[in-house]
């Protein structure tokens, strides 16, 4: 016996067990021990036994209870059970135990050898019919491979013989002698025979020249080029190959032969083909030449033009830290004197700090194949003037690589004058928002007079009274600091700024006069949502004040502006939401344009002056309006971190 086997023993006495223990130990046997009905099913649901030892009388679930569910459980109900007691031994008792699936009664006390001699011998059956399982399921499993061999074995020879009889090339089968022995249909058709005409066919009469010497000296495997001979005694141009195989230990020849008469006629249909077009090549190469010389030619012309054009013109590979071309009005508006003080040159030199971040959304928008639009910039001359730019970047070819064409036109003193008329807006709103501002502020001074005259007359306040007045005080300087923001001129300070910092900061200086005309401004903003967005605070707040003050102006009859700020993952869109008189559709086209304005005393330099701004931030500004309902204005940023 090698195998290790497993015996249960259950009794609610540790002393019985140990004495079936002393019984029963044994190297082959690995011996289970439980103290109740429970425990043992535990154990018969974990592990295979060979025998169970099962006390009859047991508190809770007793012998007979435990051999019932060990038998209604279909991996365990062949197991055999050994009932071990010392109560009654009458028949009743007995048959009781053998209903409930005992094998075999043991009465206490029991003779050791007995209980040994029996357990061995259910020990031995266990392993014999476990033997005998092995053998069936190992049975099983070569019949199946068997099964499965013959099958693809059948499945071989049908698929074999269909190939050999849908197969467009001809199949011979040869003895040693050169005998046909089979042939499919493909050969008989290529042939001129019939099954008829098998009994006396040899190789010869199908290739002559295969004579029974020639056919033992044929390459295994090889093709080579020959002729065939129909019946009717004519030829024809063949391949032929030549295997060998065994079949019952008979030594067989199998022959494919195909005809290539068309493949043949192809080839000296190709060959004239190809003669014909290689005259055909020699002329379009005499022509492609005479084509390299025309676009040589229009290079030469191309260079010449963009030389004299009046527009500063720069060229250079995609991704390049310098230039590789540039025209002489480019070298004047560089203050160059030659070619050489600017081409060496990183463009990191030549464009302000300030823009640098646009050459790298500009290098991005090239690669996902986008033609950007028209782009401001500060470029900086070789005397270190600074100078304001606009640049169209176009891609092209030069030199077979991929470059951008840069047009620059020096919008200097078109940025001052515009700089003048947006000075002037600016005024011109300070003024409309004048009397608003007013009144905002007579509210505070008017506490703060009514307090000091009761200080005047010797009264005392209490600490709220003092932070009454601090909080008006502070509430008058809030209102002017946001006012000498508009009259006030700023260089240009591109920074990390606080979205909706800066739009509670415009709505504090508007408020005044959006309560003189009965609006309410409303905001809705996005928890912890990304509103950090690179820009000049000045500029960027000018345009809030810009559509705002024509959304209160709008709404004659008073009403609500609504800001939202919704934020994606790199843009941040900021909506402006009036329930004014609106603008008639054909009209929309139209805003934006210098002196162009639906309202009575206004210039239309507003809306044209916040659409430079928003450009000039890589942004969007769009209109939709709808007569009667009101307007938004949508104005799309790039959305960043302080990082």
């Amino acid at each position: 016996m090698d195998q290790i086997v497993n015996i249960l023993m259950v009794d609610d006495r540790p002393e019985n067990l140990v004495a079936l223990e002393a019984v029963l130990s044994s190297p082959p046997y690995r011996l289970i021990k439980a103290s109740s009905g429970e425990e043992a099913l535990k154990w018969v649901l974990k592990l295979e036994f060979a025998v169970i030892l099962l006390d009859v009388q047991m508190p809770g679930i007793d012998g007979f209870e435990t051999a019932r569910l060990i038998r209604a459980r279909e991996k365990s109900k062949d197991v055999p059970i050994l009932f071990i007691t010392a109560l009654s031994q009458t028949l009743d008792h007995v048959m009781h135990g053998y209903s409930v699936g005992a094998i075999d009664y043991i009465f206490k006390p029991f003779h050791p050898a007995v209980l040994k001699s029996k357990v061995a011998g259910f020990v031995d059956i266990y392993l014999n019919q476990k033997q005998l399982r092995e053998q069936k399921e190992l049975l099983k499993s070569r019949t199946e491979e068997l099964e499965i061999a013959y099958s693809h074995l059948r499945r071989s020879e049908a698929l074999a013989r269909a190939i050999a009889d849908s197969s467009l090339d001809t199949i011979v089968t040869l003895s040693e002698t050169g005998k046909v022995h089979t042939i499919n249909p493909a050969a008989l058709q290529m042939f001129g025979y019939s099954e008829a005409d098998l009994a006396d066919l040899y190789i010869s009469n199908l290739l002559p020249v295969l004579t029974l010497q020639s056919l033992f000296e044929f390459k295994e495997g090889v093709t080579v080029e020959s002729e065939g001979l129909r019946k009717d005694r004519s030829l024809f141009p063949v391949e032929v190959q030549i295997c060998g195989a065994t079949v019952q230990n008979e030594s067989v020849l199998v022959c494919s032969i195909r005809d290539i008469t068309e493949r043949k006629n192809q080839y000296q249909m190709l060959k004239r083909l190809v003669e014909e077009r290689t005259q055909e090549l020699t002329l379009s190469n005499q022509t492609l030449q005479k084509m390299v010389n025309l676009v040589q030619e229009s290079e030469r012309r191309y260079r010449e033009l963009v030389e004299e054009s009046p527009e500063s013109i720069f060229v250079r590979l995609v991704d390049a830290e310098h230039f590789t071309f540039v025209n002489e009005t480019g070298l004047k508006l560089l203050g160059a004197k030659s070619k050489e003080d600017v081409i060496p040159r990183s463009i990191f030199d030549i464009i302000h700090a300030d823009y640098h971040h646009q050459v790298y959304y500009l290098n991005g928008e090239i690669k996902k194949g986008k033609k950007p639009g028209v782009l401001e910039e500060q470029w900086v001359r070789l005397d270190g003037e600074i100078i304001d730019v606009e640049i169209k970047a176009i891609p092209f070819l030069y030199l077979d690589e991929p470059s951008l064409h840069i047009v620059v036109r020096d919008i200097t003193e078109l940025k001052r004058s515009r700089e003048i008329i947006q000075h002037s807006d600016k005024l011109t709103v300070v003024g409309e928002l004048a009397a608003g501002i007013a009144h905002e502020i007579r509210n505070p001074l008017t506490s703060l007079r009514g307090f000091v005259q009761l200080l005047g007359l010797g009264h005392d306040f209490g600490k709220e009274y003092s932070h009454i007045m601090l909080s008006e005080i502070d509430r008058i300087n809030s209102i002017v600091s946001e006012l000498l923001l508009l009259a006030k001129p700023r260089n240009l300070d591109f920074a990390h700024r606080n979205l909706r910092e800066m739009l509670d900061d415009v709505i504090t200086l508007l408020n005044a006069q959006a309560n003189l005309h009965g609006v309410q401004i409303v905001t809705s903003y996005i928890e912890q949502s990304n509103s950090i967005i690179f820009c000049e605070e000045n500029k960027i707040k000018q345009v809030f004040i810009n559509i705002l003050k024509n959304a209160i102006e709008a709404m004659t009859d008073g009403g609500q502006v609504t800001i939202e700020v919704v934020p994606t993952h790199q843009e941040v869109c900021i909506s402006f939401v009036d329930e004014g008189c609106g603008i008639p559709e054909e009209l929309l086209p139209k805003i934006g344009q210098p002196f162009y304005t639906t309202k009575e005393k206004g210039t239309g330099l507003g809306m044209m002056i916040s659409h430079s701004i928003i450009q000039s931030h890589q942004g969007t500004l769009n209109i939709h309006s709808q007569l009667g309902k009101g307007t938004v204005v949508e104005i799309t940023l790039p959305a960043t971190t302080e990082a």
